[in-house]
């Protein structure tokens, strides 16, 4: 589970590097870096997935924000009177990235990185909280059965697309929800998954030239072989809209437009038939929820990793705390990670 902010980074950087080594070599597509065995059980997981190189304060209102959003519509409809939630946040690195080759810092050190993230998050989601009502707590060996908690857990995936991670994640029983009244039951369904992404992640997820022949994910969580008459996005893409949902954080930099144009973007995907002439469903856009980000003056708002990484080989620590959460800054500014 996350360590708490006393756990020595010295201490935990040998376990999380015979973590990683083990995943790769052991063929396995997702896994969790929790020592727990014990189910899971949510009704939505939040799936926040980067190179957290390093994390950001944009990577965490982007969870937060997507959190209580949830909560919200959870009271909105009944269900959660005291502003419980239902959920889990996972916290998401690949190990193979379909556009960018792997750079400092190394995997181990972003595991550290994640892990001083979770808490991070878990004390901003805590000071959002009624105190009398909401503990918040870390990780995957803690009780479940404690609704006041916020249960964020790190995993690691070998698959660089969004609808193959989706997939073993959906696979792994750790997800599954089930009744506390009959945990054995297997009739329940799989916790609808949130992706929270920027936007030129979307644009990368609807670009058709990833999904050539052969699509790996076929014959997954009931898609029928007889999928000889769809086109390679949409033998990837049907399934993954089919159990997931997309929270686009809007980008503020100039590369990809003002906020009216990324809204845009959308909503021809949406009216349009531009989805359809690259072989896929203008369907799946209506599984897309877009979202504001980082507000403030144009420096304010623009928060990236490549910033925090320049902050930090410039040795500026008064601009990387501008950019990263305090617990990840202190790792940082402590030599605990290497770049």
């Amino acid at each position: 589970m996350p360590p708490d902010d006393g756990e020595d980074a010295a201490m935990l950087l040998p376990r999380l590097q015979s973590t990683l080594k083990q995943f790769q070599s052991s063929g396995k597509a997702f896994h969790l870096t929790g020592t727990s065995t014990a189910p899971r059980r949510c009704r939505t997981l939040i799936v926040l997935d980067s190179s957290f190189n390093p994390p950001t304060l944009a990577h965490m209102q982007m969870a937060t924000t997507a959190l209580q959003d949830i909560r919200t519509q959870g009271q909105g409809k009944g269900t959660s009177p005291r502003g419980d939630i239902d959920c889990r946040l996972l916290l998401l690195l690949a190990v193979n990235n379909a556009d960018k080759a792997p750079k400092p810092a190394a995997f181990e050190h972003r595991l550290l990185m994640m892990h001083k993230f979770a808490g991070d998050i878990q004390k901003a989601w805590k000071a959002t909280q009624p105190s009398t009502t909401i503990t918040a707590k870390q990780g995957d060996d803690d009780d479940d059965d404690d609704d006041d908690s916020l249960p964020v857990d790190i995993g690691l995936t070998a698959h660089p697309f969004f609808h193959e991670k989706s997939a073993s994640i959906a696979t792994s029983p750790e997800y599954t929800f089930t009744s506390p009244s009959s945990p054995s039951s297997s009739s329940e369904p799989h916790a609808e998954q949130i992706f929270l992404a920027g936007f030129d992640t979307l644009i990368r997820i609807f670009n058709p030239k990833y999904y050539q022949p052969p699509v790996p994910e076929t014959a997954v969580i009931g898609t029928p072989s007889a999928a000889g008459k769809k086109t390679p996005i949409q033998i990837a893409l049907d399934p993954f809209f089919a159990r997931a949902r997309l929270r686009i954080t809007m980008r503020a930099d100039d590369d990809w437009g003002g906020k009216e144009d990324q809204l845009r973007y959308v909503e021809r995907l949406v009216d349009g038939d531009e989805l359809e002439k690259v072989g896929g469903r203008g369907e799946w856009a209506r599984r897309v929820e877009m979202v504001q980000g980082m507000v403030g003056s144009k420096e304010e708002a623009v928060v990236s990793s490549t910033l925090a990484r320049e902050a930090v080989k410039a040795r500026d620590w008064a601009r990387l705390r501008k950019l990263v959460p305090e617990g990840v800054a202190g790792l940082i500014e402590s030599g605990e990670v290497s770049w």
